[in-house]
């Protein structure tokens, strides 16, 4: 997708030359990427993921705007810097066809292999297709984690640091969340196969429970990596400190 790599490429401008133009438009096109997924999350009745694309782009088209009026745009170059590494960690598997086929057909493979750990005869009968108990489902490049996996990657290995601390809270985060994602995808296919909440397993299993779960484990995630690079903790709440003053003296100005 064209608006991807412009957007990234526009965004690594940004990080060296400052101009606030190339930052606004860099984080306009970035948002216009994500609003452009809520057709698919749609069509997957995934509404959970629809409502986070639609903030997604909300909060990135302001944090564009915001570069054009900020006094401190230091913290804006720091979190594009470490924004654009995450886009590079995940937007090479949703583009590629050979990438996604690949990490879904790996995870696929490590799911197969932990349900036969756990006791649970999975069967693969696609590169991307698992069935058990009577019940089929399809592992999409979603089911990989590679989109919390690349944005602490990119938070942990971008912010400034000392390497052995941000090594440090990449090896807390990243495979953490890959280990559990594979533990979300057993989950699922077991509720699903055994219809433990009878005919709608799949959806609640999917996206009632593992979201909740999801939701639990970034935050004590979070919480590991922010006591471990303080520095990405200070920049989140610098960047929203920055935004609450840039547009509250905004209101104040048109009053």
């Amino acid at each position: 997708m064209f608006i991807v790599f412009l957007a990234v490429a526009l965004m690594f401008t940004f990080v060296v030359s400052k101009n606030r133009f190339v930052g606004c438009v860099s984080w306009i096109l970035f948002g216009l990427v994500w609003l452009l997924m809520v057709p698919y999350y749609i069509s997957i009745a995934d509404y959970f993921n629809t409502v986070v694309m639609i903030l997604a782009f909300v909060l990135f088209t302001i944090i564009g705007l915001t570069i054009l009026r900020t006094r401190r745009l230091d913290v804006l170059v720091d979190v594009t810097a470490f924004s654009a590494l995450s886009a590079l960690f995940y937007f090479p598997f949703a583009i590629n066809p050979w990438l996604k086929k690949l990490i879904i057909n790996v995870v696929a493979n490590q799911t197969v292999s932990l349900a036969h750990l756990l006791g649970f005869e999975f069967e693969k009968v696609a590169y991307n297709k698992l069935y058990f108990n009577g019940k089929h489902v399809e592992i999409i490049l979603a089911c990989t984690g590679i989109e919390s996996m690349a944005l602490f990657a990119g938070a942990t290995l971008g912010v400034r640091a000392d390497f052995s601390r941000r090594l440090k809270a990449f090896m807390i985060s990243v495979p953490v969340i890959y280990i559990l994602n594979l533990f979300r995808n057993v989950f699922v296919l077991v509720a699903y196969g055994n219809e433990w909440f009878g005919e709608n397993s799949f959806y609640i299993a999917h996206h009632v429970i593992c979201k909740i779960l999801a939701t639990i484990a970034l935050i004590l995630i979070s919480l590991g990596v922010f006591k471990i690079l303080p520095e990405l903790a200070d920049l989140i709440y610098n960047l929203k400190e920055e935004l609450v003053e840039v547009w509250k003296h905004d209101r104040k100005d048109r009053t």
